[in-house]
């Protein structure tokens, strides 16, 4: 005799339990920063053992790189407006909204001084991985519309369009307003299309 099978729900326990983890960390993380931050305080917001965070994240920092991405994942979703321009805008003014955050401006500024860990690096690298292969999407979009040449390296398209973010985030504290966006877009537009490749028509409206 067989019984009726047992249907779960997916995910379950241990899906809210990450999810639980990953709020507590933004949470605190946001409010007092990475220092102050311990696995213990995580889990005992979580409602937690220490031994469940542990399972999935073995340290700090790779706690916190998933928290981040999460947040940004949440408050920076990756638009999809129909043109390069437009998405490497909207992308761009996203990434202003969320860095503008006092909170959030204490944290990456302390995550990124931080070094000579190898946790911390591997962490470090998961996060901007994580972030530049989501953006590459918008990139690999624009190619396949013929907006880009065959060639052109995603990865290279967001480090030019966000390093004077970040450039003025970490070294000058100069404002972040629309004219680094504009700014920002036009050198990426312009590198972009300034030596396509054999039998690239740049899109109407693009001078090269």
């Amino acid at each position: 005799m067989t019984g009726n099978p047992v249907h779960r729900r997916p995910g379950g326990r241990t899906a809210r339990n990450r999810e639980s983890v990953l709020r507590a960390t933004a949470d605190l993380l946001l409010r007092d920063g990475y220092e102050a931050l311990t696995i213990a305080r995580v889990a005992a917001a979580a409602q937690v053992a220490d031994t469940t965070v542990y399972r999935h994240w073995p340290s700090k920092a790779h706690l916190v790189a998933a928290a981040l991405s999460e947040v940004a994942r949440s408050e920076n979703p990756f638009p999809d407006t129909g043109t390069l321009e437009g998405d490497l805008r909207a992308l761009l003014r996203q990434i202003i909204a969320l860095l503008e955050r006092p909170e959030v401006q204490r944290v990456v500024q302390t995550i990124v001084s931080l070094s000579g860990d190898d946790d911390v690096a591997r962490a470090k690298d998961a996060f901007w991985e994580e972030r530049f292969s989501g953006a590459a999407d918008l990139v690999r979009r624009a190619v396949s519309r013929g907006e880009l040449p065959s060639d052109t390296d995603p990865y290279e398209v967001i480090e030019d369009l966000s390093s004077l973010v970040y450039f003025r985030l970490l070294v000058t504290g100069r404002p972040l307003d629309d004219r680094v966006v504009e700014r920002s877009l036009a050198l990426v537009l312009h590198r972009q299309v300034s030596a396509p490749d054999p039998g690239f028509v740049p899109p109407a409206g693009i001078d090269t």
